[in-house]
């Protein structure tokens, strides 16, 4: 009973609001609070970065490759490059359209890869945080 109680006030010791993950367009990513929680220890618990479907709509290769690092696979399909980023429980796809260093982003899906194990939001968050400063080549 003890653990059930001390469950309930961890749980209701949530902070509210957003702010702006670095690396966001115009807003989009966030994080709850100041961005970081402290764990158990004091630890800093990682950033969860929100899905926003219209987040790389407008990048080039240039802005992408920062922030997600180099694709797990790329297809082109006529006028389009696909940029597929793999997690275990989802895959984001990119759809890149223009030539070279000139395409931009134009259709975004995040979809499940393992049905109803995770939802895509927090599969994306542990995507995003896992591909931050992900070497480029």
């Amino acid at each position: 009973m003890a653990l059930v109680f001390a469950l309930a006030l961890l749980g209701a010791c949530t902070t509210t609001g957003q702010d702006t993950a670095a690396g966001g367009a115009n807003g989009q990513a966030g994080t709850t609070g100041t961005g970081e929680a402290s764990g158990p220890q004091g630890k800093k618990a990682a950033r969860a970065v929100l899905y926003d479907p219209e987040e790389f709509i407008g990048y080039g290769p240039q802005r992408l490759l920062p922030i997600m690092g180099a694709p797990d696979f790329v297809r082109r399909d006529g006028p389009a490059q696909i940029w597929q980023y793999r997690a275990e429980n989802c895959v984001l796809d990119l759809f890149l359209y223009g030539k070279n260093d000139d395409s931009q982003v134009r259709h975004v899906e995040l979809r499940e890869r393992v049905p109803g194990v995770e939802p895509v939001e927090e599969c994306f968050s542990r995507l995003r945080a896992a591909r931050q400063g992900k070497p480029t080549s």
